[in-house]
């Protein structure tokens, strides 16, 4: 072979291999494209769900802080009750 003809085909092997790289780097970068699309999308599905669980957990606090309150509302009248056991046990006991 000659000279001209091996520098020819390496041209023609390089011009190729180049072809195929930009193909490659056109579609890395459309992929970047598609990923950054849905990133930003996540990033809003995130602050949707943050708002959520605060919201969830605001309304969780007030109804606990109302049950608390109604248990504590409610104390005094199961204290009573568990006397009244007490006393009822003891006259049962005593009566044996």
């Amino acid at each position: 072979m000659s000279t001209s003809n091996l520098k020819a085909r390496h041209y023609s092997a390089l011009a190729s291999r180049l072809r195929n790289l930009q193909a490659n780097l056109t579609e890395t970068e459309k992929q970047l494209e598609m990923m950054s699309d849905q990133l930003n999308s996540m990033a809003r599905l995130g602050v949707g769900c943050g708002s959520q669980f605060m919201a969830v957990s605001r309304l969780l606090d007030v109804d606990l802080m109302k049950a608390t309150q109604e248990a504590d509302q409610s104390q005094p009248f199961q204290q009573q009750s568990q006397s009244n056991y007490d006393e009822s046990t003891a006259n049962i006991s005593r009566s044996q």
